[in-house]
């Protein structure tokens, strides 16, 4: 109960993960000072106010970013120690640690593994990048329990001094370049997952992750890669043994293919039994916002893939499917298209919407791409696409941008996509 008396912390940020961070410090005896830079949800009106407060250490929330930030500067100068809420909830918690980080793919592998890990009937957190913050779970972990934390780079930008007890990294592909300025600085926030890892315990890749880079980590952070999980023709197996029929899964795509293959490897690992894992994927379906299947009209088929917020993610979708008409758009993150209009699985036809509209059409004729349409709303490119579908084809939302530009997050986008969708009527298609 009085595992922080005495002791005075920032928590900078009053979002969903800050607000956690202040809960935990006050229901365990400590002082919390709440700053936000929308001062009407801040407790501290002025940041340099820190100065008087005697803060032993300030905690993060996951959309402060460090750099070019003069608050985080003025902490440097006042020898103010900082971390990600992340971090500071990982130090606090007790039981097995499992943590996923990489661009595409974390929220499906970790919810696969939560599910793994509740076949079993273990005590088990989903925590991390998704709507649960590590330290709202750390009152109730265990010894015996299984924290498993989906970890995004904004969340590894701070983290320091944490031991973890088995890590992958999906992939890394551009993304948030606004927010870590390189690729390089972005690439090297997911690396850093690796090096908290107690030695010698758990590390999964992606097959096709780039051999330079996982040999210097390997060497530097003196760990080792697992991968007896593969796929060969119809199954499934791990090590020499079959686990399950891929006509079984739910999941579509090769990217959740690896998705399954590095869930696979830390369930084995972790002793969990070939039954068992056979009956979770069998029954695991796709998760909102993920090539989910949302209807069909007329035997076109609607697929929200909302989630997709960078093009590598866009390229994987279309990998899936045949005679795509692909509504792509958004807010700018400072990329650019051209590997999708480079792709093998080029969409028949492309309708770009929203802040990036222009920047979308001016690649399309970079590499003269015809069937490129344009509106300044993804529900009038909704509305369009549901004109210009045909019998057979496919209406993809995988936009390749993030959402704020019309919308409060990807997940919102989804959902007013889906009611756009589900508003439509058969009826009139004829």
């Amino acid at each position: 109960m009085y595992k922080f008396k005495n002791k005075t912390f920032l928590v900078y940020g009053a979002g969903l993960s800050g607000s956690s961070a202040v809960s935990f410090i006050k229901n365990n005896g400590g002082i919390a000072y709440l700053y936000d830079d929308n001062k009407s949800l801040s407790q501290i009106q002025n940041f340099e106010d820190v100065k008087n407060l005697n803060i032993q250490t300030a905690i993060l929330s996951p959309g402060v970013a460090v750099l070019g930030n003069k608050n985080i500067e003025l902490l440097k100068k006042l020898n103010i120690p900082y971390e990600s809420e992340f971090s500071f909830g990982i130090k606090n918690a007790k039981g097995k640690k499992i943590c996923v980080t990489g661009t595409n793919g974390k929220t499906t592998t970790v919810n696969i593994l939560y599910n793994l890990f509740k076949s079993q009937q273990k005590q088990v957190f989903l925590c991390g990048n998704t709507d649960t913050p590590i330290t709202s779970v750390c009152d109730k972990t265990t010894d015996d329990c299984v924290l498993i934390c989906e970890v995004s780079s904004f969340a590894l930008e701070t983290a320091n001094n944490i031991e973890i007890d088995a890590c992958a990294i999906l992939n890394i592909e551009k993304d948030h370049i606004s927010r870590h300025q390189t690729f390089e600085n972005y690439s090297n926030e997911k690396y850093k997952l690796a090096s908290f890892l107690k030695k010698d315990n758990l590390f999964v890749c992606e097959e096709n992750f780039d051999t330079k880079n996982i040999n210097s980590i390997i060497k530097k952070y003196s760990t080792k890669i697992y991968s007896n999980a593969c796929a060969i023709e119809d199954w499934i197996y791990y090590e020499d043994k079959k686990i399950l029929n891929k006509k079984s899964i739910n999941l579509i795509g090769e990217k959740n293919l690896e998705n399954i293959l590095c869930a696979i490897i830390f369930a084995k690992y972790f002793g969990i039994k070939n039954k068992n894992i056979k009956k979770t994927i069998k029954n695991f379906k796709p998760l909102a916002n993920r090539l989910q299947f949302v209807k069909k009209i007329n035997n076109v088929t609607y697929i929200n893939d909302s989630k997709a917020t960078n093009p590598h993610s866009t390229l994987c979708a279309l990998e899936c499917f045949k005679d795509v008409v692909l509504l792509l758009g958004g807010s700018d993150k400072g990329y650019d298209f051209d590997d999708i209009f480079l792709s093998e699985n080029l969409p028949k036809k492309i309708i770009a919407f929203g802040e990036v509209k222009e920047k979308i059409i001016a690649c399309a004729n970079r590499f003269n791409f015809q069937n490129i349409y344009q509106q300044d709303s993804m529900k009038n490119a909704t509305q369009l696409a549901r004109k210009m579908a045909t019998s057979g084809e496919v209406v993809l939302l995988s936009p390749a941008c993030a959402s704020f530009d019309e919308f409060k997050s990807y997940k919102h986008r989804g959902e007013c996509f889906c009611e756009i969708v589900n508003s439509f009527n058969a009826k009139e298609e004829m």
